[in-house]
């Protein structure tokens, strides 16, 4: 791993989330510096109300993402990172581990949902990665962050990678959830998956939850959970109210 410089990487992504003023700033700069650690899937969940022994209510939580949108979509639409032995072992660990090291902890059999990200995963050529959990960095706020190296990086070359600069990635997560917490969680909890704009834009045109479900091809409840999920990340009462701040922040293309 010679040709990464972790000194410049670190002192360039430290000082750019310091000098950023929003949290998709501080994302934007993390994300780079973590591609240059040749980590460039990655997930992060963080609530400023964490439970007793827990992250907190899932909808109070700030969700940021980085890799293909497919994936992010199928991932947050269906809630799978609510299952997945690597968001157990970050509720009830702290600090670094990898996926096998996070799986060896947990002994129960696999749900339907734990056996959906692993097609998942399959699907999409992420067979590697780690998770970190962050919520002794800040005082009464949690986060989690898991991440993937790039295609082609099995594990094996991921764990002889984190032996030489897993210090450093940890300092550049640690450093990303401390600058989020400083910040105003403003706008969007979590981003609008693909599905959630479609079904705001066509509901935007006046199409009732049966002509959008026709239109997708989806059932009726899966539109209805989709407008859901959407009212929820726009801190909407209603989906006219979803429609109408979706459409101050651009978000629809219709």
């Amino acid at each position: 791993m010679t040709d990464i410089d972790a000194k410049d990487i670190v002192a360039g992504a430290t000082t750019g989330m310091l000098q950023a003023l929003s949290i998709p700033d501080v994302w934007c700069v993390f994300g780079d510096a973590m591609e240059e650690f040749r980590f460039d899937k990655l997930l992060y969940g963080g609530t400023r109300f964490p439970s007793r022994g827990s992250f907190g209510h899932i909808d109070e939580a700030l969700i940021l993402h980085r890799g293909p949108q497919e994936y992010a979509d199928i991932y947050l639409d269906e809630e799978l990172y609510l299952y997945s032995p690597t968001y157990e072992w970050a509720e009830n660990n702290t600090g670094f581990v990898s996926w096998p090291v996070a799986f060896a902890k947990y002994a129960a059999a696999p749900t339907p949902e734990q056996l959906r990200i692993v097609q998942l995963n399959m699907q999409f050529g992420v067979t590697a990665g780690y998770v970190g959990s962050l919520k002794d960095v800040v005082p009464n706020m949690n986060g989690v962050i898991g991440f993937s190296p790039v295609a082609g990086m099995d594990q094996a070359a991921a764990d002889a990678l984190w032996d030489v600069h897993g210090a450093d990635i940890e300092t550049l997560c640690n450093l990303m959830h401390l600058r989020i917490a400083a910040l105003p969680q403003t706008g969007l909890l979590r981003p609008l998956t693909t599905r959630q704009r479609e079904t705001l834009e066509w509901a935007s045109l006046g199409k009732t939850t049966q002509d959008i479900a026709t239109i997708l091809g989806l059932s009726v409840a899966t539109v209805e959970k989709h407008l859901k999920m959407a009212r929820d990340a726009l801190e909407a009462q209603t989906t006219a109210h979803a429609v109408k701040k979706a459409t101050a922040l651009n978000l629809l293309t219709a």
